[in-house]
């Protein structure tokens, strides 16, 4: 295929796929729309000088400061062991500070650092340009609707998953 032209699969047409196959083709359209925006994720943190890893870990910051690296582990999907290595090397660079909590002095809460909110406030503008022209084609309605049908979906999930 020719470099810059779009790609239109038949799956996403929606009225050629027959019914009792539209619940194969949302999943398999939701794994091609997660690819791309997964390389867009990338191209941008590599724009701002970071991994996307790095990335994830001051979006997911910036949501709620004060996690304990489990749970930011949990938040991003990553093993106890990746998530430690990422927030060493962001620690490192000055991004992210680990304090002790108050209440268990074994535990340590993860906040953006001044360095890492300025580095997060220079991204939020594009991430959040990005994430509307991805969302441009769905009301609100209908982008609750996808939060909560796929809410069911990571739900089925995990039941499996117990």
């Amino acid at each position: 295929m020719e470099p810059g032209r779009k790609i239109k699969l038949r799956i996403l047409t929606g009225h050629e796929v027959p019914a009792e196959q539209r619940g194969h083709a949302a999943l398999t359209t939701l794994i091609r729309i997660f690819g791309r925006m997964t390389e867009r994720g990338s191209e941008m943190a590599k724009r701002h000088g970071l991994s996307m890893s790095h990335l994830d870990v001051l979006l997911t910051l910036g949501h709620g400061e004060g996690v304990n690296q489990q749970e930011l582990a949990e938040r991003l999907l990553l093993t106890k062991g990746n998530i430690c290595v990422i927030v060493q090397k962001m620690e490192a660079a000055g991004l992210i500070e680990r304090r002790s909590d108050p209440e268990d002095q074994r535990c340590h809460r993860l906040y953006l650092s001044p360095a890492g909110k300025e580095k997060l406030g220079a991204i939020l503008p594009e991430h959040r340009e990005m994430r509307l022209r991805m969302l441009r084609g769905l009301t609100q309605t209908e982008q609750s609707t996808l939060f909560d049908l796929l809410t069911r979906v990571d739900e089925a999930l995990n039941e499996d998953e117990d």
